[in-house]
């Protein structure tokens, strides 16, 4: 059987009015699924680029975008322990969370840890999972460390802030604009901007960077790196400006973000590692694995900010607000 709910999908690739609000049937929970009733949808800077076209793991158009959803079960299938119908949960949707319900494999789905809110759960999978990669898993930052996050006021910034912070790292926050500098100091990080950061060459010996621009940004970056130093590339966020389809823009970044050899990186004693979450997500024993440490995040007593919330009808507005660099944390969009 199936239900009638909403989504909001891509048809073709452009500007944000291209998102499309729809019905749309939902299959009721088969073995080990679980069927969600969406309450909040966590826009990514991925899903913008999945709408201009600049996202090579999309699915074929139309599809749905969206990573994370936060809600309360609606059916729990045959297999499935542990959930009960009225569960606050969470759950990764990898593509199809811009929707009001959604049928997933359980194992996807979490328990809304209890020190959080659901517009707080809704900001936390992609963010915590894509943190944790990035700094403990391939950075391995330690207390001591001297850590940079480029993207500071973001989604996944704004928790890598706060993760290394708990670890006793030594942390540095860029920001595009002055205005968001007392964002990241209330994180407990020094915080400059782009340019003050590019001009300053003392703000250097890291021992870990978080790079989010590709680019230029990864070589000049790299040369700020101290000995053993290591740098997480996860995005090619340069290619994009104020949420426009440009394929110069985003030629120009993908050419200027280097290669390196192995014998650079062997006399800078350095490292440099790629991270794309998705792909860690979707293998299940990872998978598993990243789900047994989100029991950290109580621990951490991490907050998920939250800088807004659309209703889901003005999804265009939402990525608006992302691509011209309102938001401060996390967007949301809600579901009545």
């Amino acid at each position: 059987m199936q239900s009638a709910a909403q989504q909001i999908s891509i048809k073709k690739f452009g500007p944000p009015d291209v998102l499309a609000l729809e019905r749309a049937a939902v299959r009721e929970a088969g073995a080990d699924e679980l069927k969600i009733k969406v309450k909040y949808s966590g826009i990514n800077f991925a899903d913008l680029q999945m709408r201009l076209g600049f996202y090579p793991d999309a699915p074929p158009k139309p599809f749905v975008p969206g990573y994370e959803v936060a809600g309360h079960v609606e059916q729990v299938g045959p297999g499935v322990e542990g959930f009960r119908v009225g569960d606050p949960v969470i759950a990764g949707t990898y593509f199809g969370g811009y929707a009001s319900e959604v049928t997933l494999p359980a194992r996807q789905v979490f328990r809304l840890p209890e020190s959080l809110t659901l517009e707080q759960g809704a900001a936390l999978p992609v963010a915590f999972f894509t943190a944790q990669l990035a700094l403990f898993e391939m950075g391995r930052v330690r207390r001591g460390d001297r850590v940079l996050i480029e993207c500071a006021t973001g989604g996944v910034g704004t928790l890598a802030v706060q993760m290394a912070r708990h670890t006793g790292a030594e942390v540095v926050g860029l920001t595009s604009t002055a205005s968001k500098k007392g964002y990241i100091e209330g994180l407990g990080a020094r915080a400059l901007t782009q340019s003050e950061f590019e001009s300053d060459a003392s703000v250097r010996d890291f021992d870990f960077i978080l790079n989010a621009s590709g680019g230029r940004a990864v070589r000049a970056q790299l040369d700020r790196l101290g000995m053993t130093g290591r740098m997480v590339c996860m995005g090619l966020n340069s290619g994009v400006k104020d949420g426009k389809r440009s394929f110069l823009r985003m030629g120009y970044a993908a050419l200027t973000t280097p290669r390196f050899g192995v014998f650079e990186l062997m006399n800078k004693n350095a490292g440099v590692f790629g991270l794309n979450a998705l792909h860690v997500l979707r293998d299940p024993q990872w998978s598993e694995k990243l789900t047994k440490s989100l029991d950290k995040a109580t621990g951490m007593q991490l907050d998920p900010h939250v800088s807004k919330v659309f209703a889901a009808d003005r999804a265009a507005e939402a990525h608006e607000f992302i691509a011209t660099r309102k938001a401060l944390g996390k967007v949301l969009l809600a579901w009545s």
